[in-house]
């Protein structure tokens, strides 16, 4: 306190703020998450999921990649929580849920949600995608905990997998080495660079995504 009283200055005078920065973490990580929330809610609601069924087993390679990314991501951001970085975790998260998470599995698997009959492969997709949302949840609840308690709150009121109110009150999750498999991760690492690049070539001769290639 003599401190502030002797230099004249704030507290907060020596602390970083860009509301440009806010503006952009809201729509990059907030607005992404949140889309894939009602893309899930959505669907489930329709066809009535609410982890009834037991976990499935034997899972679609995109299932098992995605289970693998996101317990490599706990043990990453554990990491980070550890050695006071929560900067280093949030970017961690972030590229998660835009780069994996939405943008590779949400956008493959779309067809699986659409699907009429309640297959074991439909099941699996819900199934997943509510164990990436859950563990988001919690990874991020020290440095979002509003919005994460939320979406914990909204998540869990019909499945009720949780046996508490609050993801403030629920454990930290912990990673699941069975379920990690760098070799896959590394070749959907390779597939998707890949498919950026060939992405990139149409742009560059103004050919549309959709449009079918002769070869």
């Amino acid at each position: 306190v003599r401190w502030y009283m002797i230099t004249n200055s704030q507290p907060w005078d020596n602390l970083k703020f860009d509301i440009n920065g806010v503006i952009e973490v809201k729509q990059k990580l907030f607005s992404t998450l949140y889309n894939i929330y009602s893309f899930f809610s959505l669907y489930a609601n329709i066809d009535g999921f609410c982890f009834s069924e037991k976990e499935v087993n034997n899972r679609p390679t995109l299932d098992c990649w995605i289970l693998s990314e996101i317990n490599t991501l706990i043990s990453n951001v554990d990491d980070a929580y550890h050695d006071y970085e929560p900067t280093v975790a949030g970017r961690l998260i972030q590229n998660f849920v835009i780069e994996k998470l939405s943008n590779w599995y949400v956008r493959l698997c779309r067809r699986r949600f659409w699907k009429g009959d309640y297959s074991l492969d439909k099941i699996s997709a819900y199934q997943t995608l509510y164990h990436c949302l859950i563990i988001i949840s919690k990874l991020s609840a020290p440095i979002a905990p509003f919005f994460m308690d939320k979406l914990f709150i909204d998540l869990n009121r019909t499945v009720n997998l949780e046996d508490c109110d609050s993801v403030h009150l629920s454990r930290f999750p912990l990673k699941n080495n069975n379920l990690i498999n760098s070799v896959l991760e590394k070749k959907m690492k390779l597939t998707k660079e890949i498919c950026s690049l060939a992405l990139s070539l149409r742009k560059k001769e103004g050919i549309r995504v959709r449009q079918p290639l002769s070869s």
